[in-house]
């Protein structure tokens, strides 16, 4: 098996001081007074990335995911271990990196190209592409200096994916340009796909890693939490930031508290004991074992894992309801997603302007028809607080309910409308 990226007991240390003065004190000490304490944005991370894998990485902010990237494309030189890439890199790390600012939009492009080792002819057949794909007029005969963020971005966008990499590291700059070119840009990242380019993409997205990748990687305080899956992975991601008490995003202390760190609480990943939904993906929130059962069933309430496209689906949850929370902004929700943990159908009592009352012993049902597409599906349920713009969560279980789908009619996309069609004259 073929790896193009290899990365075996890395750590990155960092010198961090209180201020510049401490810096310079210490470099200027007779006595060697050490003013700095050492953090490791990264620490003994291991992993591999096989040719033509695109490698999802998720973690929180000052999790050492830039960092990573970094050691990767050379910009940074690991503190321990040793880090093997195999191919021409092209990197989206840091739009515009080695653009000149007072060249012309031009003039970069063979810059640029000239820092990826082609020469002027080969650049020369490349420049339409570039150009085309950057749609920025006959601005790309003007300075740079003098474009907007955004056809800044457009132009280092298209130079960095039109270059024919190997391996193509994408840094959360998925939001450059309009609607169009972002679709654009997609289609070109999906070309690579079956080009068989190695992709690395960084990104809080949850729907596009688990739609995207094929392995998602999740870092947590430069330490490796969790690499497989991309709807297992994300959806533990998930769980875990959606918890109300975790401690700083990084484990840097300033030299005075630095004998306090070991006193301080690591974040880790809660689980629920004793869930009564052992096979979900996750389960959490903050008033969790309200939701007492979950299943699925036919009109004539018979429970079942296959459904025709046609056929009626019953959802139905019990609940006992705690009675200290605030009803009117109290939601019942239901998502069915489909394996790359896309949401194809949510309902909520909320929305529906249907309230329930505190207590044990509750059941809503949900009646449909699903409509869906041959294929694998699961069902999430959510017990929601409304009070905000933003939604939180009593509790949110992933994977409550796995089912099938069946139709002998071709469904093109993944549900079936109903549609009335009409011949007008």
């Amino acid at each position: 098996m073929e790896y193009k990226i290899k990365v075996e007991h890395v750590s990155k240390a960092f010198k961090m001081y209180n201020s510049p003065m401490d810096k310079m004190k210490e470099a200027l000490s007779l006595t060697k007074k050490i003013r700095h304490t050492v953090f490791y944005a990264i620490k003994d991370l291991s992993f591999q990335v096989e040719q033509g894998e695109i490698l999802g990485i998720m973690g929180r902010n000052g999790s050492g995911k830039s960092t990573l990237l970094k050691m990767i494309t050379g910009i940074y030189e690991p503190t321990e271990g040793n880090i093997f890439v195999s191919g021409k890199i092209s990197s989206l790390l840091e739009l515009g990196t080695g653009f000149n600012m007072e060249y012309t939009g031009i003039e970069n492009i063979f810059f640029y190209g000239t820092l990826m080792g082609f020469d002027r002819a080969q650049m020369e057949e490349k420049l339409s592409g570039i150009i085309a794909f950057a749609e920025i007029g006959d601005y790309i005969y003007q300075p740079v200096k003098t474009y907007s963020s955004g056809m800044f971005a457009r132009l280092a966008f298209s130079c960095a994916i039109n270059v024919e990499p190997e391996i193509l590291i994408v840094d959360e700059i998925l939001s450059v340009g309009d609607m169009r070119f972002q679709a654009k840009c997609f289609n070109k990242f999906k070309e690579f796909r079956e080009k068989k380019v190695t992709i690395l993409y960084v990104g809080h997205d949850v729907g596009m890693m688990r739609s995207f990748c094929n392995r998602t990687m999740w870092l947590n305080q430069g330490k490796l939490v969790e690499i497989g899956d991309p709807t297992y992975v994300s959806a533990k991601y998930t769980e875990f930031m959606y918890q109300d008490d975790f401690d700083s995003f990084t484990d840097y202390k300033r030299t005075e508290d630095t004998k306090k760190e070991e006193e301080l609480p690591k974040s880790e990943p809660q689980k629920i004991k004793e869930s009564l939904f052992p096979d979900s993906i996750a389960h959490w929130g903050t008033e969790t074992g309200m939701v007492r059962c979950a299943k699925i069933q036919n009109h004539f309430g018979k429970e079942q894992t296959v459904f025709d496209a046609e056929e009626t689906m019953q959802i139905v949850i019990e609940l006992d309801i705690r009675t200290h929370l605030n009803m009117e902004k109290f939601s019942v929700a239901f998502s069915i997603k489909n394996k790359e943990g896309t949401d194809l159908i949510v309902k909520t009592t909320y929305d529906e302007q249907v309230q329930l009352k505190t207590g044990s012993d509750q059941c809503i049902l949900f009646e449909f028809t699903p409509r869906l597409s041959n294929g694998d599906y699961y069902l999430v349920v959510a017990l929601e607080n409304r009070e905000n713009r933003e939604i939180q969560y009593y509790e949110y279980i992933e994977g409550a309910v796995y089912f099938k789908m069946y139709t002998d009619k071709k469904i093109f996309g993944v549900y079936d409308v109903p549609t009335r069609i009409q011949l007008i004259e």
